[in-house]
């Protein structure tokens, strides 16, 4: 038997909120990362900027100097309009 509280994921997420950097060619937007897991992001950025199915390379800066920034290819597999803001579920894959 499954405790109500456990998730169903592979993954825990980690709450993170920090800025974040999605890239395509010359196109970048600025946002805010919600939440990390090993395979997956949860972004906040500007409304109408990410459609399902586009490939973002997401860099998030790292904490200091001496740790480096996280880079990842980026599907985005759900957008949740919020008004001004969406939220954009990433799926992950080539973490470094």
């Amino acid at each position: 038997m499954m405790l109500a509280n456990e998730e169903q994921r592979d993954f825990n997420r980690m709450q993170i909120n920090t800025t974040a950097h999605l890239a395509k060619g010359d196109q970048q937007i600025e946002g805010v990362c919600r939440n990390l897991s090993a395979l997956g992001a949860l972004m906040e950025v500007p409304s109408g900027q990410c459609q399902v199915g586009e490939q973002w390379q997401l860099v998030m800066p790292g904490a200091n100097a001496q740790v480096p920034p996280l880079k990842a290819n980026a599907e985005v597999i759900r957008v949740d309009n919020q008004g001004s803001q969406d939220l954009v579920g990433l799926s992950l894959t080539q973490v470094r």
